[in-house]
């Protein structure tokens, strides 16, 4: 079992990586089949994907080490904004003539898709604890408090 804070920081590694992976890739392949607009669309689109989601995944850490009953509400409305944002960044930037618009949506599609899909194959096979262990110090003070003075033997 993991606490939150190593759980948050496996899936980011978990997440990130492959979805750099992916984008690499992307470029590579939108530099051959489109030239320099494409892989510039390429290199953006995954760099968008993956500052925003793993900031996103960041945020959603924090929430579950302070406050563990908000993690879904907050993790819905998290990526349904990350989503309305890409949205309409691949809306503003259709007729942009110094990036290809497709390859640019393309990879943020692919990018994200291999981001959450990754998240959600990492959430799955993290155990996280429900209540953290307190250290020994505390634990110590807390069974002091507990024993009476006065009860003899």
């Amino acid at each position: 079992p993991m606490t939150s804070a190593q759980a948050t920081r496996v899936v980011l590694r978990a997440s990130v990586i492959p979805t750099v992976v992916v984008g690499i890739l992307a470029v590579v392949v939108a530099y051959l089949a489109k030239g320099g607009n494409g892989a510039l669309a390429a290199a953006l689109g995954a760099a968008i994907v993956v500052l925003f989601f793993a900031s996103g995944q960041y945020v959603l850490g924090r929430i579950l080490s302070s406050n563990p009953q908000l993690v879904l509400s907050a993790g819905l409305l998290l990526y349904l904004t990350q989503i309305a944002v890409l949205f309409v960044l691949i809306a503003l930037l259709k007729d942009a003539t110094w990036l290809d618009p497709k390859v640019f949506a393309i990879t943020v599609v692919v990018c994200t898709l291999t981001f959450t899909g990754m998240a959600v194959l990492a959430t799955q096979r993290t155990k996280v604890l429900y209540v953290e262990p307190v250290s020994d110090a505390s634990h110590d003070a807390a069974d002091a408090a507990v024993r009476t003075p006065d009860a003899d033997p």
